[in-house]
């Protein structure tokens, strides 16, 4: 597509030329506002525990706040197709997740991305987790498409606090041997964690040993 060609030619943020098919520049990628890897756990941070529910999740990791260019990214490429994006979204994930595996926090024996319904699948045409995550979790671990949605929900982002967590309940089913496993579900963005505490569940009825959530972004208090 020619608007694709057109946006990678230059840096978004700073509209510098680009010398490479990547999709951000090298000095806007280090300036980038992403959380700070060496922080470890997120789920230990007071500010996040305060807003995320995710009691049945070990540890969190997550690239940055949805807010700002990675909220507009985000809601762009998913929601727009607006699919020049990826390359953006890629490269801010295998940076964060090279500093993230070089820590040794945690490296799961099994990955699964967070499975959409059917319908929604077919209407979006993919899935926008598997697309950008990939490169940075394949030549890690093992994915697995395991975990499956059983349950037709509604979307989370038109929905309450309480309403999301009732809306999937029950809504996933591991087909994977995991016993004794350490396990990683991965997320686009985390909200209140309805959705992600679900999936973590049906990981630990099958028997997983540990379960992280892994996410793109995660959304502030002053945004849910």
């Amino acid at each position: 597509m020619l608007l694709d060609w057109l946006f990678s030619k230059q840096c978004p943020c700073c509209q510098s030329a680009l010398i490479n098919t990547q999709g951000l520049c090298a000095h806007c990628l280090y300036d980038f506002p992403l959380f700070c890897v060496n922080q470890g756990n997120l789920l230990f941070r007071p500010d996040i525990n305060r807003i995320i529910t995710l009691k049945n999740c070990d540890g969190l990791f997550a690239c940055g706040w949805y807010q700002g260019w990675l909220q507009t990214w985000l809601s762009d490429y998913k929601f727009h197709h607006r699919t020049y994006l990826k390359q953006i979204l890629k490269q801010l994930i295998h940076y964060q997740m090279l500093q993230f595996w070089q820590s040794n926090y945690f490296t799961p024996d099994i990955c699964f991305f967070m499975p959409l319904s059917q319908t929604r699948y077919i209407k979006r045409g993919y899935n926008q987790v598997a697309q950008t995550w990939l490169p940075s979790i394949k030549p890690y671990t093992h994915i697995s498409l395991g975990l499956t949605r059983i349950k037709t929900t509604k979307p989370q982002s038109e929905l309450s606090k309480k309403q999301r967590k009732d809306n999937v309940k029950n809504a996933f089913l591991v087909q994977e041997d995991i016993k004794d496993k350490k396990v990683a579900i991965i997320d686009d963005v985390i909200t209140t964690g309805s959705t992600m505490s679900a999936a973590a569940q049906a990981c630990i009825h099958a028997g997983a040993a540990q379960v992280w959530a892994f996410s793109t972004a995660l959304t502030p208090l002053n945004a849910q």
